[in-house]
């Protein structure tokens, strides 16, 4: 009783002190955030400049297991992996549409996007301010990029016409009217020209080049894009990183796959997917262990992928081997032929570029063999390199060719959906012949229905939420 006594007159003294001002009850210290006003300084900038790395992070790829980024989305939405689990909001997009604009997982993927674009815009105009010898700081040049790549990620993957919109240090929030793909493009150019111009060191600067030749690709332009990257080192990377010792901050592939069995190594997904499994190529190694290993969902059998071992494997975003892939369909859309094919025979040929850690349950078996198939796929120490391609003998063969080289090069880096609307925009592929499931096919993935037929969709949609924004309505249109 004496111990509750004191603990009321405590209260009481307490709330007669404050009297005078209610609202200092209120008033809490944040020590985690920083305040804006307060920030420009050289130490307060440096997490400024974290914070965008790992948000990029976030936003490409996703967590390790609760919100899935924009590779998994892509992924999933195009023939590189299956739906494997129950979430109805997963579901919609894998199965291409109709997605409801209330699609909860989907709402929170564009935040996270929308979020590392402002975080690396922020982190820029921070260290431009503070830096007493900006061409000299790496983050600068590296913060532009990740805005760069964001944007990308926009035009590649949202229908035309995307939210854009832009607050200053202090919050100050102004509504610009939508983008449409070809200025998203554009606007992603213009970030990477601004690394150019903060020349650090090679390593930034060649981050900046390939992701613009990137852009330009996208927007029709190959001889431009090829030039950019000519010289660069094939074996450039540029990682997101992940740690096992980090909540949040896991591999989100090993997680969503082969953790939390989310999403499944796909093979003709939707009937006219590329045979990424029965290939039994070493780009795409993939498990099934147990062999009965089935999904989230209990029902869907479980490819584990294998080009990511573990919860701390970096997920590279950024490659030479993509600046040679850049140079080889640059080739080929003149008709030289010959140097197209060696390009890419070039990169078969190279072993050091195949992946060869794999997760801990992978079985140790040579991929020249289909002694295992369709149970598992790996490498042994005796594997030597990729049989050279020959020349198929006719153009739309070659591109259909360039376009595979691409799909099993950068398999799970957030380059298909891309890639595949590419195919339609500026090759005049039907949606239909490359999309999976195109022509309403049933919905099945391999071998259990998971009710209905495929979608339309060739992009994501803005979700309901982004009609807050009073110069937003809806997509200009849904055209690839």
């Amino acid at each position: 009783m004496t111990r509750t006594l004191r603990i009321q007159l405590a209260l009481v003294g307490t709330i007669a002190a404050a009297a005078c001002s209610p609202s200092d009850l209120l008033k809490v210290t944040n020590p985690d955030t920083i305040d804006p006003s307060g920030a420009l300084t050289p130490a307060k900038v440096a997490p400024l400049y974290a914070g965008a790395v790992g948000d990029f992070a976030l936003a490409a790829v996703g967590d390790n297991g609760g919100t899935e980024g924009q590779l998994l989305v892509s992924a999933s939405f195009t023939d590189e992996t299956g739906n494997s689990e129950t979430f109805p909001t997963r579901k919609e997009y894998d199965q291409r549409g109709p997605t409801d604009p209330k699609n909860g997982t989907l709402l929170a993927v564009f935040r996270q996007l929308h979020r590392a674009r402002r975080s690396a815009e922020t982190a820029v105009d921070a260290l431009k301010t503070v830096d007493t010898a900006p061409l000299t700081d790496p983050r600068i040049a590296e913060s532009y990029s990740l805005a760069g790549l964001i944007y990308i990620l926009m035009g590649e993957n949202y229908c035309n016409g995307m939210p854009v919109s832009t607050a200053t240090l202090d919050g100050t929030l102004t509504f610009t009217d939508p983008l449409t793909t070809t200025d998203v493009f554009n606007r992603a150019i213009s970030r990477f020209d601004s690394a150019l111009a903060y020349p650090a060191n090679s390593t930034v600067t060649t981050l900046a080049k390939i992701a613009k030749a990137r852009a330009l690709l996208d927007l029709n332009q190959p001889a431009a894009a090829a030039a950019m990257v000519a010289g660069i080192p094939t074996t450039f990377v540029y990682n997101a990183t992940f740690n096992l010792g980090v909540p949040g901050q896991n591999n989100p592939v090993f997680a969503f796959m082969n953790q939390n069995k989310r999403f499944s190594a796909a093979n003709l997904d939707g009937g006219n997917g590329l045979n990424f499994r029965a290939a039994l190529d070493p780009r795409v190694p993939w498990a099934r262990v147990p062999a009965n290993n089935r999904g989230f969902d209990r029902a869907t059998p479980q490819y584990d992928q294998g080009k990511y071992a573990n919860e701390s494997a970096s997920i590279p975003m950024v490659t030479g081997v993509e600046a040679r892939l850049i140079e080889a369909e640059a080739a080929l859309r003149v008709g030289d032929v010959p140097t197209w094919l060696n390009t890419l025979n070039t990169l078969r040929a190279n072993t050091s570029l195949i992946p060869k850690v794999f997760p801990a349950n992978f079985p140790a078996v040579n991929t020249s063999s289909a002694a295992c198939a369709p149970s598992c796929i790996g490498l042994l120490p005796g594997f030597t390199a990729l049989a050279p391609l020959t020349d198929p003998g006719d153009q739309a063969s070659r591109v259909d060719l360039m376009f595979r080289e691409r799909a099993f090069w950068l398999y799970l880096t957030g380059h298909r959906l891309g890639d595949l609307r590419r195919l339609v925009r500026q090759y005049s592929r039907s949606a239909d012949a490359v999309f999976p499931g195109g022509g309403g096919a049933q919905y099945v993935i391999d071998g259990n229905p998971k009710g209905g037929i495929f979608g339309n969709d060739v992009n994501l949609s803005i979700p309901l939420d982004e009609t807050n924004n009073p110069k937003f309505s809806a997509c200009i249109d849904r055209n690839p």
